[in-house]
């Protein structure tokens, strides 16, 4: 292999990482609380190991101020890969959120690491279940066969219509919040209740302290109908895991249409 190919090939290993960075960037597995010793770990070993497989790259790559944009170009594939994934997460997230300002559970938070910000108790709880579900599921292992396709159907250095694939992308969105909010209605429609009850009891008995026993009541009601829903929940984020790879077929194909 001559020196200009040599080049070329370690240009191509290179947009490889870029690919799969952009996808360990926002994808939720492995996630924020991994040490960034073993992500870069990770992206190293898909990276040469996709790099060896691929071979010599189709397109020529020549190294001077094109190779950004086409740098960017691959990081954005990594993205919106990683970012589908993410999203379906985030339905679960939602729902925590609904749930825990319907059921006043709101006040208990903590840090997370994977959404950059303050999370509540049931959101965590929710993250971690949605995650674990991925996992059995084998949707982490869906979303890297994709990943690893995406090479084969775009190769690094092509053509690539980003813009056509953001329209489908904003669509999973707005679905992740109707799924969000599907899951949390139980706990909804029992606080919605409960709180219109004490209101009916404050109104004929208004000397009566119904704030400080309605806390307490809106909370135990809202957590037991969470505990109580959790399997309709679960069953209800595998099934909108299912969304994943068509959406992927789609993306792909979307993003080879040049």
């Amino acid at each position: 292999m001559t020196a200009t190919g040599m080049l070329e090939y370690a240009i191509a290993i290179a947009l490889v990482f870029s690919r799969i960075g952009g996808f360990l960037v926002v994808s939720p597995i492995p996630g924020a609380w991994v040490p960034k010793e073993s992500r870069a770990m990770l992206a190293a070993t898909l990276g040469l190991t996709i790099g060896i497989l691929l071979g010599p790259p189709r397109a020529e790559l020549h190294f001077g101020l094109d190779l950004l944009l086409v740098t960017a170009r691959e990081a954005a594939v990594g993205l919106l890969i990683g970012g589908a994934f993410r999203l379906v997460i985030i339905a679960a997230e939602f729902m925590a959120g609904l749930v825990s300002q319907a059921s006043w559970l709101s006040a208990p938070s903590s840090m997370n690491p994977d959404f950059g910000g303050q999370t509540q108790a049931i959101g965590q709880i929710s993250i971690v279940l949605a995650l674990l579900l991925a996992i059995a599921s084998g949707t982490h292992r869906t979303v890297l066969a994709y990943l690893i396709e995406s090479f084969r159907v775009l190769p690094v250095g092509s053509e690539m219509n980003i813009s056509g694939a953001i329209p489908s992308f904003l669509s999973l969105v707005g679905r992740s919040f109707d799924v969000g909010m599907s899951l949390a209605l139980p706990v909804l429609g029992i606080s919605l209740a409960v709180q219109a009850a004490l209101a009916l009891v404050s109104r004929v008995a208004p000397n009566l302290q119904i704030f400080s026993v309605g806390f307490a009541v809106l909370v135990a009601s809202g957590l037991i109908t969470f505990m109580s829903s959790l399997p309709m929940m679960a069953e209800g984020m595998v099934g909108y895991y299912q969304v994943i790879p068509g959406f992927l077929d789609d993306l792909l194909l979307t993003l080879s249409e040049v």
